[in-house]
């Protein structure tokens, strides 16, 4: 998995594929790190349409790029990854 964020009239893009878990989690996180400053208060969004696994490490990913960020949006997720999130 990979994910990079590419801005676009001060919104920013990224997308998630593929299974994010505690070893792509942490490799994107080693990867955003020095970055996230750069996204305070802006808005996040996130295409999540071709994520097909997310553990508890990716979901604490998501969190802190809230965290730090002043929105953030997912969007296209599967209904089955969405229930993950809800409970």
């Amino acid at each position: 998995m990979e994910f990079k964020l590419t801005e676009n009239g001060g919104q920013f893009f990224g997308e998630l594929t593929g299974r994010l878990d505690t070893a792509s989690s942490q490799a994107i996180m080693s990867q955003l790190q020095s970055e996230l400053g750069n996204y305070a208060e802006k808005e996040i969004v996130i295409e999540c349409g071709g994520l097909e696994y997310i553990s508890s490490s990716g979901i604490r990913l998501l969190l802190l790029i809230r965290k730090t960020a002043g929105k953030v949006v997912l969007k296209d997720m599967r209904p089955e990854i969405l229930q993950i999130l809800k409970v």
